[in-house]
């Protein structure tokens, strides 16, 4: 699935996804150095498994992580979905079940697990950019549970 023309990876890069690909992993590297395109790489190994989903703080993060997908992986643009405040609620549900790749802001993921609307199941990856702000009552620390 990957468009290897358009990725560059790097050895650690590609070190990193292999041992991410079937264990938990906190990535931590300088900006620049590319744990998106790590991402992208894990992605394209467990797409073929279930659905992902990346969480972003931000929706200008999570536009900006759906955008690297479509330049980065052989995926039907069909398939990949942004979930951030803008897309209504009574459209959700359907969007989790009928798409493959999703890109969303965490406050939207923890309200569909409390309402039921995720299929849990169905996911083989969740990324979680700026991970550190998993701490107290954060968003993260409630999805991480629900979806683990």
């Amino acid at each position: 699935m990957l468009k290897t023309e358009e990725i560059e990876s790097r050895t650690y890069q590609e070190v990193i996804a292999a041992s991410s690909r079937d264990q938990n992993t906190l990535v931590v590297l300088p900006t620049g150095l590319g744990k998106t395109i790590i991402a992208v790489m894990v992605a394209s190994q467990k797409l073929r498994d279930g659905k992902t989903l990346f969480l972003a703080p931000t929706k200008p993060l999570v536009q900006q992580h759906e955008r690297e997908f479509k330049k980065f992986l052989e995926i039907d643009d069909e398939q990949l979905q942004v979930m951030t405040g803008d897309t209504r609620p009574d459209k959700r549900e359907k969007l989790w079940q009928e798409k493959q790749a999703f890109f969303a802001t965490p406050q939207i993921v923890e309200n569909d697990l409390i309402s039921g609307k995720i299929p849990v199941e169905e996911f083989s990856l969740v990324i979680f950019d700026e991970a550190h702000r998993a701490t107290g009552d954060y968003a993260y620390n409630f999805i991480s549970e629900k979806m683990h």
